[in-house]
């Protein structure tokens, strides 16, 4: 018996003709946790937070790596259907150039999904984080039929804020963090389905199978592929 078919989310992906997005095997969540290492945030944007979830900006390699790795294997170690968040792998051109996260709590009565990401810094710039963006909410409002989609950045970010409202969402409040040990504002956003605006590119989700269906909590099992 193969890991995907213990484990059937390892199986998920979404493909457009600009990105890929896939869980990692063990050569890209090596290349991944490099990649992270060598840092994701804008040296030069001193209003920029430098303190992502993963807690690995701040350190030197290989304890950044490892961080990373810790991160990673957390979510998979936590996973049951009421509480998931699944990390795909970006590749464009054949490179791996950052993560796209996708989350839920109790999906199948919320209908919910948070979503968040990240490109490493020699990749920024380039309109990435805008191909993802669309890849992963193909995967969440056509393969798992969500009815919402919620995301947050700093409210310095301006480039992820900018992706955000160029996709439609809406601001839905602020919440007040703690990041570098400074107060920061962070800014909230949701996507209804009914806003979503579609990529124009093809777009084809894979491995929702009965079993990765049961293990994301939904009510009944979505289409397998889904493509435009």
């Amino acid at each position: 018996m193969a890991l995907v078919d213990i484990w059937p989310v390892l199986g998920i992906g979404v493909h457009t003709p600009t990105v890929d997005l896939f869980v990692p095997d063990q050569e890209a969540l090596e290349a991944l946790a490099r990649l992270a290492a060598r840092g994701i945030y804008d040296p030069q944007n001193q209003y920029l937070p430098r303190t992502p979830v993963g807690g690995w900006e701040d350190v030197a390699s290989p304890e950044a790596e490892r961080r990373f790795l810790r991160y990673y294997w957390a979510a998979f170690a936590d996973w049951r259907p009421e509480k998931w968040n699944l990390m795909l792998a970006a590749r464009i051109d054949g490179v791996i150039v950052g993560v796209q996260e996708i989350g839920a709590q109790h999906f199948a009565v919320t209908r919910t999904v948070s979503t968040g990401s990240w490109v490493g810094r020699q990749f920024q710039g380039a309109g990435y984080g805008t191909a993802l963006r669309e890849a992963v909410l193909h995967l969440a409002f056509d393969g798992l039929r969500a009815e919402r989609a919620d995301t947050a950045a700093w409210v310095t970010n301006h480039a992820s804020l900018g992706v955000s409202r160029a996709m439609g969402y809406q601001e839905n409040g602020t919440t007040t963090r703690a990041a570098d040990g400074k107060r920061v504002e962070q800014v909230n956003l949701t996507l209804r389905h009914s806003d979503w605006r579609r990529s124009p590119e093809a777009c084809t989700v894979v491995g929702l199978s009965p079993g990765a269906s049961e293990m994301l909590g939904l009510p009944s099992t979505p289409n397998v592929r889904t493509a435009r």
